[in-house]
């Protein structure tokens, strides 16, 4: 094996002698200076040099050599990349340490298009470049102006937390003429607004569980958190793809093993997370609007402008934080170039996720800043569809359900139509050669099916919660199927199994189809018929099978399973969730880009890097938390929106009637200021 990589390394010196020996050389480099180095490196003298640039020198595709220890008198460091044409994401990386005298791009052409050569046939892109980079020149440039900015304003935000401690352990910026123990009567407009930058309330409110009240809905907090942790599962291989890995070939076994049977089924953890959005805004929502029938057009605007603004802040954080911030904070041969191509995407579209149409415009997902966040584009969009389908449902119960049964039904016939149309897989291969996956994976109308699932369930909770309040609720179908369920153990707990069978029924039979058709290219190697019921079935079905396993606990049946998923650490750890969402994706690729080595991946190694990505992400979500979404909810709550002082206290706003106390489980909206309107 050492005779080998001495052969490759043999190859690349002369390779490199040739090109420095030709008369084009000669003419980009009038000093020689390349020319002489390289003359002593293989002269007698140069055997110390020699040695240096063998043992710190890739010896094969993704070998990366020795980063810091290149970095003698006289040497320098270089990467070759191998990129996509259209997307210039890396795809091998080779590492050369040589003279610095020849670290330039025109003294590797031959070296490059010679490798190039040779490995084309092994990549399966039909358009492979070659990219030469000279890290330590990368990593010498300085942080943008938007860096700057983005810090500064960063460091605002943490003088604002100094200044919030200060105010709300003082007496400054009290009320003279009130005396309260409640902070919000007790101090002034400026004073509550820095006060709601004071981390330490805030993170005291973030670890606190409040006791009392009815926790029917707290098992949605395991739900979601695990959900999360199947993502962060799923994009761990994604990531891995990305990294410089040594052995590309013996990696694949991972996906024989028995342990990986679970991971593609984190394709299916975003369609919980849509889920339990329709399920959280349909019930709570309906809450609000169901004893007057219908809600104005001001309260209406609330209701859209209290979405935009409870995600917009964060969202707006992470990407600037991606944008100007992210490639500064490591090293290591290739952090700055992977960052590079990781955000140039986000400077040719920056708005467009402001806008929530990123999943739209642009209209390959490859193309989209900070690809993840497809998700709140798809979740925005169906909030966007809720509150009229809420209107005619307090209205019109069976009109209601009817809309939004039709909109489930009509996001399965798309996705079963496409399949027949370009005969896909369960993973968007077409065996037309045809690349849909743009047009089936991201897109509102393939989603929609799992966030209206969701929303029935919403429907059927508020009407067993409200059934004593409104009786004509009390004889709905959902009600007569808790009724059965309140009555029957054996019952609860073989609909509870039926929803365990039915989400096996995808995930297994996708981890199957990973791994014996992972190797082909664009094609569907199942049969038509095959795909056609998953692709037409499986993201309304999966997430009908989540909702089976839970509805039992509703009415206080399956204990072990709500005593699980309820867990008070579930319901801390589910307030994190919207920023370790946004957040994972960038902590997993910090974690792949700052290697200084190529890595050698094997499935205990791949446990721990999970293991590590996930408690990794949610210990830096706390303090992002802190900065950039519980400060700008707090100013919602004191400044913009004020609750006002009621002398009874009964009378302040409340939910039409007596249900269960809504978790920490807000995907995206806190269920005190959902709607901030006159109902009561």
């Amino acid at each position: 094996m050492n005779a080998l990589k001495l052969l490759v390394f043999v190859v690349l010196l002369l390779l490199s002698n040739k090109v420095i020996c030709t008369e084009e050389s000669r003419d980009i480099d009038e000093d020689n200076s390349c020319l002489e180095r390289m003359r002593k490196v293989f002269a007698p003298e140069g055997f110390k040099d020699l040695t240096q640039m063998f043992l710190n020198t890739g010896k094969g595709p993704n070998q990366l050599g020795n980063y810091d220890a290149c970095d003698a008198d006289g040497l320098d460091y270089v990467v070759l990349i191998f990129e996509t044409v259209y997307y210039e994401n890396p795809i091998l990386r080779l590492g050369i340490c040589s003279p610095k005298e020849c670290n330039s791009e025109e003294h590797f052409e031959s070296l490059s298009q010679f490798l190039l050569d040779k490995v084309k046939p092994f990549i399966p892109y039909n358009r492979v470049n070659t990219r030469f980079v000279i890290p330590r020149e990368e990593a010498a440039k300085p942080m943008a102006t938007g860096g700057i900015i983005f810090c500064a304003v960063t460091g605002v935000i943490i003088l604002f937390w100094f200044i919030g401690m200060l105010i709300s352990y003082t007496n400054i910026g009290d009320n003279s003429n009130i005396r309260s123990r409640k902070v919000e009567e007790r101090k002034t407009k400026w004073a509550l607004a820095f006060h709601s930058f004071n981390p330490i309330i805030n993170l005291q409110k973030l670890f606190t569980i409040s006791s009392g009240g009815d926790k029917s809905l707290s098992v949605l907090n395991g739900v979601r958190v695990m959900s999360i942790i199947w993502v962060i599962l799923g994009h761990s291989f994604s990531f891995l793809g990305m990294a410089a890995t040594t052995n590309d070939q013996s990696a694949s076994a991972l996906y024989d093993s028995d342990l990986f049977s679970i991971v593609p089924g984190g394709y299916y953890a975003v369609d919980t997370f849509f889920f339990l959005s329709g399920f959280l805004t349909f019930a709570l929502l309906i809450y609000k609007i169901y004893p007057k029938r219908g809600i104005g057009i001001y309260d209406t605007f609330l209701v859209y402008f209290h979405r935009y603004y409870r995600l917009i802040f964060p969202l707006v954080f992470v990407q600037f934080l991606v944008m100007y911030v992210m490639e500064h904070l490591g090293s290591g041969p290739l952090y700055k170039v992977s960052w590079g191509w990781r955000t140039k995407l986000c400077f040719q579209n920056p708005w467009s996720n402001f806008l929530f149409i990123a999943n739209f415009y642009p209209w390959k997902m490859a193309d989209s800043c900070l690809g993840w966040l497809w998700y709140l584009m798809c979740d925005m969009q169906f909030f966007i569809m809720s509150p009229p389908l809420i209107i005619l449902y307090c209205k019109n119960r069976r009109i209601g359900k009817l809309l939004v049964v039709s909109l489930i039904t009509i996001s399965m016939l798309i996705n079963g139509i496409l399949t027949l149309v370009w005969d896909l897989s369960m993973d968007w291969k077409s065996s037309k050669k045809t690349n849909v996956g743009d047009l089936m994976y991201n897109k509102p109308w393939s989603r929609m099916g799992a966030y209206f699932v969701g929303a029935m369930f919403g429907i059927s909770y508020f009407e067993l919660s409200c059934r004593e309040k409104y009786q004509e609720l009390s004889r709905s179908f959902s009600n007569k199927c808790y009724l059965v369920l309140k009555n029957s153990r054996v019952i609860s707990l073989v609909v509870c199994c039926f929803g365990i069978g039915l989400t096996s029924l995808y995930v297994f039979p996708l981890a199957a189809y990973t791994r014996y058709c992972r190797d082909l290219e664009e094609t569907n190697c199942w049969p038509l018929s095959l795909s056609f019921f998953h692709n037409l079935t499986s993201r309304p079905f999966f997430v009908a099978g989540v909702g089976l396993i839970i509805a039992p606990t509703f009415v206080g049946r399956l204990r072990v399973i709500r005593g699980f998923l309820g867990a008070e650490s579930f319901a801390i750890l589910a307030r994190l969730n919207y920023v370790v969402y946004l957040i994972q994706s960038v902590v997993l690729a910090q974690l792949v880009n700052n290697v200084r080595a190529s890595i050698y991946v094997d499935t205990i190694s791949q446990i721990f890097f999970t293991i590590g990505a996930i408690a990794v992400s949610f210990i830096v979500a706390i303090p992002l938390t802190l900065i950039c979404e519980v400060p700008f909810m707090n100013l919602e709550k004191y400044i913009l929106f004020p609750k006002k002082p009621s002398k009874n206290p009964s009378s302040n706003l409340e939910l039409p009637c007596s249900h269960p106390t809504p978790p920490n489980t807000d995907t995206t909206a806190d269920s005190k200021t959902l709607l901030l309107s006159k109902t009561s």
